[in-house]
């Protein structure tokens, strides 16, 4: 986001990236889970995130 009033630059990750982080919620995961997986959150794949919300349900 950038100027006043804000717009959108630029996106980090393409839509159907973005897709893939809203099912897989990382941010509702359980405090253990998310430590125990900060590397890969950290990292910015997504597909992998998806893989270890998809193992959890």
């Amino acid at each position: 986001m950038g100027g006043n009033p804000a717009r959108v630059l630029r996106q980090r990750f393409d839509d159907a990236d973005i897709d893939r982080l809203r099912r897989a919620a990382w941010w509702d995961w359980p405090a253990e889970l998310v430590t125990e997986h900060a590397r890969t959150i950290m990292a910015g794949n997504p597909a992998d995130i998806e893989r270890i919300a998809e193992g959890i349900r």
